[in-house]
């Protein structure tokens, strides 16, 4: 087996473990879902009335908690789905004939995963699967995959001056 054969057989364990990691988030109800990110954000509305001495009461925090929480579901999504298509950007990236397109199969991959995980969320109790929300996914792979682009870019910008 070839160095080659191994960088494929590594790049695509990684992909099914996230694609995994991501199906089993989708898989809880949507009251577990719901309380993991309440915590989140509860935590990290004590952590800004700590910080600037705000000194929010209970109902005060709650109230800050329920606000962050959409915004910071979403953002979490768009984080695993960044994460995913970098990752089948790697995969593409060890095959010759997608070298031209791989940023284009990395984003169309991470985008149909998305709109399988959202028919797989009609099943879960409580959830729901919904359009917006695959494009919210597709948005954060092509941000996930714009700055791997961007990386790419000023680490070669770099190596070619220290030259």
């Amino acid at each position: 087996m070839t160095k080659q054969h191994i960088r494929r057989y590594i790049w695509l364990a990684v992909a099914v473990f996230w694609m995994f990691l991501i199906f089993y988030f989708s898989a809880q109800k949507a009251a577990e879902s719901s309380e993991v990110s309440g915590t989140l954000t509860y935590r990290v509305a004590e952590w800004a009335s700590q910080m600037f001495h705000l000194d929010w009461g209970a109902n005060t925090l709650v109230k800050y908690s329920k606000m962050l929480q959409h915004p910071v579901r979403k953002a979490a999504h768009m984080t695993e789905y960044a994460i995913l298509a970098a990752i089948f950007l790697g995969n593409c990236s060890q095959y010759p004939v997608l070298k031209k397109r791989r940023y284009c199969v990395a984003w169309l991959s991470a985008s149909v995963y998305a709109a399988t995980d959202e028919f797989h969320q009609l099943f879960v109790e409580g959830r729901s699967g919904e359009f917006k929300d695959v494009c919210i996914d597709s948005t954060g792979a092509l941000i996930g995959l714009l700055a791997v682009w961007a990386s790419v870019r000023i680490y070669s910008r770099f190596c070619s001056r220290s030259s």
